[in-house]
């Protein structure tokens, strides 16, 4: 195998693969890239055997063939060379000779044989493209992967929360993650091309966050469905993922339909507050005290080691006062995630969930436990 690419083009491809690849693996040839000639140009593939990506590159090809080589030193390099072309060449007992400028590289590879086989097909190769598929506009499905993933659940104990749900049904497209203690939900409606099948799968945390990163702020990227699989594709670019078998839980019956509270405050005021109140929150608890007044929030946090912190800020609400306790972490974390200047957080009692949502961007709510006080 003999080839010659654009240092930036060979940089950008292997950036992109490269961070599928699983760090701590104990199988070796899984902590490497596999570089293909195709064509008039290259193919990049990376896998943990989970969720695997191919993207293929253009370049001059002076011998065809393959090789097998780390795919974080081989990155590593490329950071690190000027930007010229790159000369690839496979030697003999699978080493790998670079050559960029003044700089000369030989890495140890491994043969394609060694590496997975990928299944990484096109969305046109699918069964069933017809009704097993669809297009999204990126910017859209970034967005969406945005606003929730941050309550994805990260324990190994509850499969079923630790990716995204995602589904297509009579509201829309949804996107919706929970960890059992608060639940984000984003749905779309009038944004697809044709019509589509409902369907539900659970993403994982993982291809959930290789997806963000694959999609840009323009073009479409196709979706589909094979075997217990997803299949993303955009341009060059392929990223195929197991879905988690497992049962989400009914997260609309989580959603308060109505409730007897209802307080609207300045997000940028109410983000800035909790912040600030959050620096004496006690470190496992997190727990700030919201009491709301007519026309006032006043949150406090007390930790008998480090002090106490309290500020109030001006919100719309003229019912009476109320206590109620959440954790500062969930609500920074939804308020980095929410668009728009108001926010509006509604609850029935101390007790019951909290429903927070945005004034400007309603189509994306967040449900929030309370906590005793």
């Amino acid at each position: 195998m003999e080839i010659n690419i654009e240092r930036k083009t060979f940089l950008e491809g292997i950036q992109l693969v490269q961070s599928v690849v699983e760090r701590k693996n104990t199988v070796p040839i899984l902590s490497h890239v596999l570089l293909e000639t195709k064509g008039i140009g290259i193919s990049l593939v990376a896998t943990d055997l989970e969720v695997s990506m191919e993207t293929y590159l253009p370049a001059s090809v002076a011998k065809e063939g393959s090789i097998t080589v780390s795919a974080q030193k081989l990155f590593e390099i490329l950071k690190e060379l000027p930007e010229a072309n790159v000369h690839l060449k496979t030697e003999e007992n699978h080493w790998v000779l670079l050559k960029c400028h003044n700089s000369t590289f030989r890495l140890a590879g491994l043969p394609k044989v060694e590496f997975p086989e990928v299944q990484t097909r096109s969305i046109a190769s699918l069964p069933g493209k017809s009704s097993e598929s669809f297009e999204l506009e990126q910017s859209l499905l970034k967005n969406m992967i945005g606003k929730t993933s941050f309550a994805i659940s990260h324990d190994p104990n509850r499969n079923a929360l630790t990716g995204s749900l995602f589904l297509a049904d009579d509201e829309g497209l949804s996107m919706v993650s929970t960890d059992g203690h608060r639940l984000a939900v984003i749905t779309k409606q009038d944004f697809l091309e044709g019509d589509i099948k409902k369907f539900e799968a659970i993403i994982p945390f993982k291809t959930i966050m290789e997806v963000k990163k694959l999609c840009s702020e323009e073009g479409a990227v196709s979706i589909g469905f094979s075997n217990n699989q997803i299949i993303f594709s955009k341009e060059n670019t392929t990223l195929i993922s197991r879905l988690i078998e497992a049962r989400f839980p009914d997260y609309k019956q989580v959603i308060p339909k109505a409730s007897q509270y209802h307080v609207d405050m300045n997000k940028e005021a109410f983000h800035k507050a909790v912040r600030r109140v959050s620096l004496l929150c006690n470190e496992k608890s997190r727990l700030i005290k919201f009491t709301v007044s007519p026309g006032l929030l006043n949150l406090v946090s007390y930790d008998p080691d480090l002090g106490e912190a309290r500020e109030e800020i001006p919100v719309e609400y003229a019912g009476e006062e109320v206590v109620i306790g959440f954790n500062a972490k969930y609500i920074s974390d939804f308020l980095s995630a929410v668009e728009g200047e108001t926010i509006r957080m509604e609850f029935n009692d101390p007790l019951s969930p909290g429903l927070f949502t945005s004034q400007e961007e309603k189509d994306f709510r967040c449900v929030i436990m309370p906590m005793r006080v």
